[in-house]
């Protein structure tokens, strides 16, 4: 069966797999998917494969690399699109993570946005489509 060209994920390396994870599950309703562990030496590693619950859409997969030097958090920016834009905002922050700015609405793009810091500083970015009346369209 051919599977054709699709995105099917995100790798993001992490420190901490098991915060990593939690934080995700906890702010963003993310599961388990599979745990994977391989390589030696420097070549070990361990993964945490995340997705929505049910979704066979793209995962988000924490990498935890034991012997090697983890890169400064900025190195790209998560963006997931949420029901309720305040409510994950609140869940975030009490998962550990830190709000960095919104929600804040842009009318001309349709929608809320806000963007937050997962508990090692990474950027995720966290957007609420708006309804057509709120954005101005004609409906």
């Amino acid at each position: 069966m051919a599977v054709g060209q699709r995105f099917a994920f995100t790798k993001l390396l992490v420190a901490d797999l098991e915060a990593e994870a939690a934080f995700y599950s906890a702010a963003l309703g993310l599961v388990t998917q599979h745990r994977v562990t391989g390589g030696e030496g420097q070549a070990a590693y361990q993964e945490i494969i995340l997705a929505a619950a049910g979704d066979d859409g793209p995962s988000l997969i924490l990498l935890r690399r034991p012997h090697q030097e983890m890169p400064e958090p900025g190195e790209t920016v998560l963006g997931f699109v949420v029901d309720d834009v305040e409510q994950v905002v609140r869940e975030a922050r009490a998962a550990g993570g830190v709000v960095r700015s919104g929600p804040t609405a842009v009318p001309q793009a349709g929608v809320r946005v806000a963007q937050v810091e997962d508990p090692e500083g990474h950027a995720v970015e966290l957007v609420q489509m708006t309804r057509a009346e709120e954005r101005g369209d004609d409906v």
